[in-house]
């Protein structure tokens, strides 16, 4: 294929060479470092931990008076990146949106008998 005075790769000969590339990566045991924000993703989810155990009523209560804020039920929820996250796009309307969606996701469900439920 050529377009004014260039010749352009054939596709094929890409895939073949790529495929080339990653074999002899493999065979001389070079690992790709993940890019940044890969790593970052991968932090945050080491981060996180499993779900936590919060009371239902406190958890609610504070989504509904500070948590479209300051994202308050999230520090209660020891879930502190998320709540940082709410503090910084407080102004933008984005940690309202949030809040109601996590008002919806813990109104239907149901507590045990301490009164407790995981998030």
């Amino acid at each position: 294929m050529k377009r004014a005075g260039q010749e352009l790769a054939d596709p094929k000969q890409l895939i073949a060479l790529e495929q080339e590339l990653a074999d002899l990566k493999e065979q001389y045991g070079i690992k790709d470092r993940p890019r940044l924000w890969v790593r970052i993703g991968d932090w945050l989810v080491d981060k996180k931990g499993g779900p936590r155990t919060v009371e239902r009523r406190k958890y609610i209560r504070l989504a509904l008076c500070c948590g479209w804020l300051c994202g308050a039920h999230r520090f209660y929820a020891k879930q502190y990146i998320l709540g940082v996250l709410y503090l910084l796009l407080c102004w933008t309307g984005v940690s309202f949106a949030m809040t109601l969606v996590d008002l919806m996701i813990v109104l239907p469900m149901q507590a045990d008998e301490q009164g407790m439920v995981q998030i």
